[in-house]
């Protein structure tokens, strides 16, 4: 048979048929044996050949099929890992997804509105606070609320920008995140204005989750300014207070940045009275030149 066939399909041969007759007379004259004995001799010549075939073929056949089952287990193995790790990538895309999916939070069903409504800054001054960046109080005074209002109602007018917001990416307004042309330094607001520009400030910043020991710093600055003595015994003690406060604050934030913070709650009385002559300089300038005498042509 051909290699690689059955041997379990062989058929033996007829070695009583002429075709081994010449076999069979070689055997006999040279074994002296009959006719017989030699046939008996030729079939089990190749029953025993044809049991090692088989027994050969029977190993092999177990072989292939035992590598076959290996194979088929690794492939098995191989795909199940492919399979999970397609399912854990898509969880992960898919919880990577719920956590950039906007959520809004529940609420009490038993509440109302409260009696009264917080005024809403600009969103730039909001930005800029969740930034722990220095912002003017005039963001956060009346007619810095009223400019957000007005601003909020036209913003269909506006062009939309790409802007990041708690690590993902939202288009708003461009001009929401643009200066006010009507924003006023500090130490120019009335004094009355900056003092409830910076009640709101101060509830600002705690919603931006700003750290407390810098809420506390700021709250103790603002009270010893309001309460500081020059504003009673000094003409000018509102104006040096605001020069105090819109220097000093933005001077905190651009120390913050370099990592040489200082308490902004403990008032450097040198820097103020500092401030109070250099007030009165401009004031006793003032006076002098219109009171000052025209010079001859």
């Amino acid at each position: 048979m051909p290699p690689g066939a059955d041997p379990t399909m062989e058929v033996m041969p007829d070695f009583t048929g002429a075709l081994y007759a010449g076999i069979r007379a070689d055997i006999s004259a040279a074994a002296n044996q009959t006719e017989e004995q030699v046939i008996a001799r030729l079939e089990q010549t190749w029953t025993e050949g044809n049991n090692a075939r088989v027994v050969e073929w029977n190993r092999i056949q177990e072989d292939e099929a035992l590598a076959e089952a290996d194979a088929a287990r690794e492939q098995a193995a191989q795909d199940e890992a492919k399979r999970a790790q397609h399912e854990a990538e898509a969880e992960r895309e898919k919880l990577e997804a719920e956590k950039k999916k906007p959520k809004m939070n529940g609420f009490d069903e038993t509440s109302s509105v409260g009696d009264f409504l917080t005024p809403r800054p600009a969103q730039y001054a909001i930005q800029k606070l969740t930034n722990f960046e220095y912002v003017e109080l005039w963001y956060f005074s009346p007619d810095g609320c009223k400019e957000a209002l007005k601003s909020s109602r036209s913003i269909a007018e506006n062009n939309l920008s790409i802007t990041r917001i708690d690590d993902q990416l939202a288009l708003r307004p461009s001009s929401a995140f643009k200066a006010s042309k009507a924003a006023l330094a500090d130490h120019k607001l009335p004094f009355s204005i900056f003092l409830r520009a910076k009640n709101l400030f101060l509830v600002q910043i705690s919603k931006a989750k700003w750290p407390q020991s810098h809420i506390d710093a700021l709250s103790l600055f603002f009270w010893h300014l309001e309460n500081h003595s020059i504003r009673n015994n000094s003409d000018i003690g509102d104006i040096v207070v605001l020069t105090y406060a819109s220097r000093v604050r933005q001077d905190w934030h651009d120390r913050l940045k370099r990592d040489e913070g200082f308490n902004i709650g403990n008032i450097n009385e040198n820097l103020l009275w500092t401030i109070n002559e250099e007030m009165w300089d401009k004031v006793r300038s003032r006076t002098w030149s219109s009171v000052r005498p025209p010079t001859p042509d």
